[in-house]
């Protein structure tokens, strides 16, 4: 299987291109935000909205956005999948 690099080896100045990314590397970027929702944030702030809804899907980071408009985390609160 392949890795994904870890978010240390990720060349800032590189564009993301969501087409050549592996399944594997997807379902990583989508396991990672799951756990971390800042990940959402700040793909987000780096290459829009439409793209995060692309990598993460449309509904992931619409309950992502919603969760983050309540003020406070709910770490108790888990929207990828019912773990």
């Amino acid at each position: 299987m392949v890795q994904a690099p870890e978010v240390a080896d990720v060349d800032d100045d590189q564009e993301l291109i969501i087409e050549d990314l592996t399944r594997e590397q997807v379902l990583d970027w989508r396991t990672r935000a799951a756990h971390d929702h800042q990940i959402v944030h700040d793909h987000i702030a780096r290459y829009g909205e439409h793209s995060a809804q692309r990598l993460f899907t449309r509904s992931f980071v619409a309950t992502v956005q919603r969760l983050s408009g309540l003020g406070h985390l709910d770490l108790g609160y888990t929207p990828w999948g019912q773990a």
